[in-house]
């Protein structure tokens, strides 16, 4: 057995780890659902940041992707995994998730620029969720985002809230990275999180677990 199949199979252990600590948080500890997706979206996507370190093509990985999307898919579509799924709107987040981490390394790893992969994870795993607790936490005390007589389910704390750590994790990856804060650098920087908060301020029923990572892509893919 290769080293890299027994990685693999330890991140499936790992990945359905958090799967099942979410649903003790949530059926035991009766931790609300928001809160246990928030957990189980920002924990996967922060242990799938340590892929570069460990797989050297995306095959793997493309394998697991597909996994845990029909795992997640059957779940929703069985009313299963209730630490994710028992919310009463409609939403496509869970299963977006493996598809967008699968993607966005797929694309790392043939472009052989590591930066790909994971600016827009970081930004999926910790400006996302940032975003979406204090939008739930103050929803009712801050004004949600009008424009012109469009009103989003979004608030204006939560998208400065984005906007803000989505820049500071482009700034300094890109630093680490590159080497430098040229110029390029600090404009590749806002560039990404402008353009990421902008989409995530219009993404619904959890299309910014998709659209938000490949925005920060492609605008990185413009520099």
């Amino acid at each position: 057995m290769s080293q890299e199949l027994i990685f693999t199979v330890l991140y499936i252990i790992a990945f359905g780890a958090i799967l099942a600590t979410g649903e003790i948080l949530h059926s035991i500890l009766k931790i609300h659902t928001e809160y246990t997706r928030k957990f189980a979206h920002s924990t996967a996507s922060l242990l799938s940041l340590t892929f570069p370190l460990v797989f050297n093509s995306y095959h793997h990985v493309l394998a697991m992707g597909i996994i845990f999307f029909f795992v997640l898919l059957i779940a929703q579509r069985k009313d299963l995994l209730r630490s994710i799924n028992d919310v009463s709107r409609t939403t496509y987040g869970g299963v977006l998730l493996p598809v967008t981490i699968t993607v966005s390394f797929v694309v790392s790893v043939w472009l052989n620029d590591t930066k790909l992969f994971i600016i827009p994870i970081l930004i999926l795993a910790v400006s996302d969720s940032l975003a979406g607790i204090t939008g739930e936490f103050f929803g009712k005390r801050v004004r949600k985002i009008i424009i012109y007589k469009l009103q989003l389910n979004k608030t204006y704390l939560g998208s400065s809230v984005f906007l803000v750590t989505a820049f500071i994790i482009s700034i300094y990856t890109l630093h680490w990275y590159v080497g430098n804060y040229s110029t390029k650098t600090i404009m590749a920087a806002v560039a990404v999180a402008v353009g990421a908060a902008i989409v995530e301020a219009f993404s619904g029923k959890g299309l910014d677990n998709l659209t938000v990572p490949m925005t920060a892509l492609m605008i990185l893919l413009m520099f």
